[in-house]
């Protein structure tokens, strides 16, 4: 959602669709791939700047699909926050999140266009996220004086004033060929630093003087944070908290496709008296079960553990409906953390206890 060619003086690059066609073909020969869940991003530097491809497999033809392009640069920037509401447009592609977040220790909330949000098992109300954060300014001021650091949501966009602590040139280039230059601030707010990028341009001239460390910076911009940071730079992460958490998730919303890169090619799935083999079976019976239970009211879901001897410790996922769990799904996993079977079983025999 956060394509700010512009931020970079970069529009020509994609002023056609023909261009931005060529750029995102680039991208997905030479730039660095990501998988996700549901599809993979290719992340493509283009000098200080950065170019992030949306794909997935078509379901058809198998060919992988072109879903669109978001932007990003090449920031040190990180913040830690929580989600407080997913805030997606509903005309937003398959791969693109938008949320609100807030600072544990501060009241300033602010909404941010996630890119290669794919990579994560789950997202939900109360979760942590750790982001790279770039900001796209609209409108820009550089001032002297104090600055009371706050970070306010305003729709779409983000009100953010922060003292300036670094300011550089960047710079764009394809292979050896330069491109542009534009200007990259890093500003510490209450939310914590984040890079901002602009042309010179976007700055009155009475102001140029001041784009340098110790000035206040006063912005209406969009905020762009990448996902793909720590535990999850290399894209989806495999073992039993993750695998269960988008499983969670699965039971909880539907988008069988999202399952397919943790599955073991000849994973199985058996659902009470019926067994499947394979991954392509086995998405589609849970698929058939999770509209089955979609259908009765059944979409909660919570971790829990088996208590019973020979069996303590292991984990389950219960899933049921307010009322209570009606089933239990258990996984057994390869040496990769990929699933290779799915139980969902209904067995009264089995003693749990649900996890806090």
């Amino acid at each position: 959602m956060a394509a700010r060619l512009d931020s970079f003086a970069l529009t020509e690059l994609a002023a056609r669709p023909e261009d931005a066609f060529r750029l995102a073909e680039l991208a997905m020969a030479e730039g660095r791939r990501i998988p996700g869940y549901g599809g993979d991003y290719y992340y493509y530097r283009i000098g200080d700047a950065a170019a992030v491809i949306r794909t997935r497999l078509d379901p058809e033809t198998g060919a992988e699909e072109l879903l669109g392009m978001d932007t990003h640069a090449a920031s040190g920037c990180q913040w830690t926050c929580r989600v407080v509401k997913d805030v997606t447009p509903e005309d937003a592609g398959p791969l693109s999140r938008r949320v609100l977040v807030r600072r544990e220790e501060a009241g300033d909330m602010a909404v941010v266009d996630l890119v290669c949000a794919g990579v994560l098992p789950d997202l939900r109300e109360g979760d942590e996220l750790r982001l790279n954060m770039v900001g796209f300014p609209l409108r820009i001021s550089y001032d002297e004086g104090e600055s009371t650091g706050v970070v306010e949501a305003q729709g779409e966009t983000v009100l953010l004033q922060g003292v300036v602590t670094d300011a550089r040139v960047g710079e764009t280039f394809l292979g050896m060929e330069p491109l542009t230059k534009f200007i990259s601030v890093t500003v510490s707010t209450r939310m914590g630093d984040v890079e901002l990028c602009h042309p010179m341009e976007l700055v009155a001239e009475d102001q140029r003087d001041l784009v340098k460390p110790g000035t206040v910076v006063s912005t209406l911009c969009v905020l762009s944070g990448n996902c793909a940071v720590g535990e999850y730079a290399g894209g989806v992460v495999f073992d039993e908290a993750h695998d269960f958490a988008a499983l969670s998730r699965f039971f909880r919303e539907g988008g069988a496709e999202r399952l397919r890169p943790m599955l073991h090619g000849d994973c199985v799935c058996t659902f009470l008296e019926n067994r499947q083999e394979g991954a392509e079976n086995a998405l589609a019976l849970l698929s058939m079960v999770q509209q089955d239970m979609a259908a009765a009211g059944m979409d909660r879901s919570a971790s829990g553990t088996l208590t019973g001897q020979g069996v303590r410790g292991r984990k389950c996922l219960l899933l049921g409906s307010a009322e209570g769990f009606a089933f239990m799904c258990l996984l057994e996993l390869d040496s990769l953390g990929r699933v290779k079977e799915v139980q969902i079983t209904n067995d009264p025999g089995i003693e749990f206890e649900m996890d806090e």
